[in-house]
């Protein structure tokens, strides 16, 4: 018999050559167990967190006008059952999870149908899920605005000596928004402040603000928007001190001694709640001008229950000032036509011109023998117009108050009011 060529596969040789055998039997087992194991695995059950959002967009409910009012999100626990060698591989991702938005069709609670679904080619099978439905409120949506009521959840957190001023809110009003049924309901809507420690200095602090029936009770479903990001108050807190009550004088003449008027109040002295950093040493409870005062008495009444940088604690809402100017100041009726008058400020792209005066002269007031030297070239009457936004600039003929003026004399005044009539135009 010839003799086999070296190097020629011989399956004869592959049988009986032991180590080939050893490695094909190694490698035969290996392929059967794993077979085997996949054939004969366990059973096992996993349990998957899915997030579903909540859209109800290409809907009949939008078609229809109708919102959803309740979770954005909702997470549905879904348990499997596959082999167990299979379990760690299996995540959301594999999991189609949904809502049956078609069942509403009208306003009104649903329990929405949580549907899960798999694929055709999953090997692994849904054997239950929770929760199975999604509970929400469909409704038209409104809005409304509304006040903020502020209500403290204790008196008692000022400190000793100290009292508060009126709390004051970013925004004064809110907008309650939600679906029409639930929003007519909302009747208040409310702030209650906790503090826990006695304050003694200004405090501000964010809110959250609720809203209420008639009856007092939370209206669900609604929501309320701020026009900034939070919705804060500022509680102030002042000083109680006694002060004596003061008045400013305007448009004084500068050589005038004030102290020469007898002035008068009806009441002099006052319990105050005070900023304490603000410097306040009196009540001033507003200002007086001179072109108000004539020779004589002169009364004016203020209103006290909204003050500057203090608040008045006792029960006083008016308080009644007395200026009387002394005898010896006399009143001179001066001349005055349109030559008195000076337009200052006029907007760019306008002209103006004084047409005419409410009242051909003006009032002064003063010592007589100082009157004795005013006449028509010591007053000037001036109208500004720097106030004016030139985009809105009438054209025409309009009527504008003056400011006076008396030159040449440091102690006499202007007593009244005087408009000029002024016509504008473009240039």
């Amino acid at each position: 018999m010839p003799k086999e060529k070296n190097g020629k596969f011989s399956i004869r040789k592959l049988i009986y050559n032991d180590k080939y055998l050893i490695i094909i039997s190694i490698i035969l087992a290996v392929i059967i167990w794993i077979v085997t194991s996949m054939n004969l695995s366990p059973e096992t059950s996993k349990t998957i967190t899915v997030p579903v959002t909540v859209d109800f967009s290409d809907s009949a409910a939008e078609q229809l006008g109708i919102k959803c009012f309740g979770d954005e999100k909702v997470d549905v626990d879904v348990t499997i059952s596959c082999k167990k060698y299979l379990a760690k591989d299996i995540t959301a991702d594999d999991l189609n999870v949904y809502l049956q938005t078609n069942v509403v069709t009208s306003s009104g609670n649903y329990d929405v149908p949580i549907k899960v679904d798999t694929s055709e080619n999953a090997d692994f099978k849904v054997t239950s899920f929770y929760p199975t439905v999604y509970k929400g409120y469909f409704d038209v949506e409104d809005e409304k605005t509304m006040d903020v009521d502020v209500k403290f959840s204790k008196n008692d957190f000022i400190e000793e000596g100290y009292t508060m001023g009126q709390p004051l809110l970013s925004e004064s009003t809110v907008t309650v928004k939600g679906p029409r049924s639930y929003v007519s309901q909302v009747a208040s809507v409310s702030a209650i402040i906790n503090v826990d420690n006695k304050l003694k200095t200004t405090t501000s602090m964010d809110l959250l603000v609720t809203a209420f029936d008639n009856n007092g009770t939370k209206v669900n479903y609604v929501t309320i928007e701020t026009g900034g990001e939070n919705l804060t108050v500022t509680i102030p807190v002042l000083k109680e001190m006694e002060l004596d009550v003061a008045v400013n004088f305007a448009g004084k003449p500068s050589r005038l001694n004030i102290d020469d008027f007898n002035v008068s109040y009806s009441v002099n002295r006052v319990n105050a709640g005070v900023l304490e950093d603000a410097n306040i040493t009196k009540a001033t409870i507003g200002s007086i001008d001179f072109s108000k005062l004539r020779a004589g008495e002169n009364k004016f009444t203020f209103n006290v229950e909204s003050l500057d940088g203090f608040v008045i604690l006792d029960n006083i809402k008016e308080i009644e000032v007395t200026v009387n100017v002394p005898s010896d100041y006399v009143a001179k009726n001066v001349s005055v036509n349109s030559d008195n008058i000076k337009i200052i400020n006029v907007p760019e792209g306008y002209n103006a011109s004084v047409v005419g005066i409410s009242a051909g002269e003006v009032t002064a007031i003063g010592h007589e023998n100082i009157l004795e030297s005013i006449t028509s070239a010591n007053v000037s009457l001036v109208v500004d117009l720097s106030w004016a936004d030139a985009d809105k600039m009438n054209v025409g003929t309009h009527s504008y108050k003056t400011t006076t003026a008396l030159g040449n004399s440091d102690t006499c005044w202007i007593y009244g009011d005087y408009t000029a009539e002024v016509n504008i135009t473009k240039k």
